[in-house]
């Protein structure tokens, strides 16, 4: 069953946080996780979009995903649902998992 992806108010309100490139980047991460997910989790699927696209666990329920930037999301997976909650810069995401 492919995974779905959903975002939390968190998500929408750190991306007010971004400025317009960086918006571009989350934008290209959402569509890449589009296909990675609706593609049964194949990476390469997402990379024919997004060449730079990763995906990688950090702790559970919290996965990390990104194209070769500065720029990541963090998704929260709970069976066939996947959330975003955060879009943000390294020191955002790092702060976000201290504090979570």
């Amino acid at each position: 069953m492919p995974l779905k992806l959903f975002r939390f108010l968190s998500f929408e309100r750190s991306l007010k946080n971004l400025g317009s490139n960086q918006l571009k980047i989350v934008g290209s991460i959402l569509e890449a996780l589009e296909i990675y997910y609706s593609s049964d989790c194949d990476l390469e699927e997402a990379r024919k979009i997004a060449p730079g696209f990763f995906y990688k666990q950090l702790r559970r329920p919290c996965y990390e995903a990104g194209i070769e930037s500065n720029i990541r999301v963090i998704i929260r997976r709970n069976k066939d649902r996947c959330i975003a909650i955060l879009a943000g810069d390294h020191n955002q995401i790092r702060n976000f998992l201290k504090n979570n």
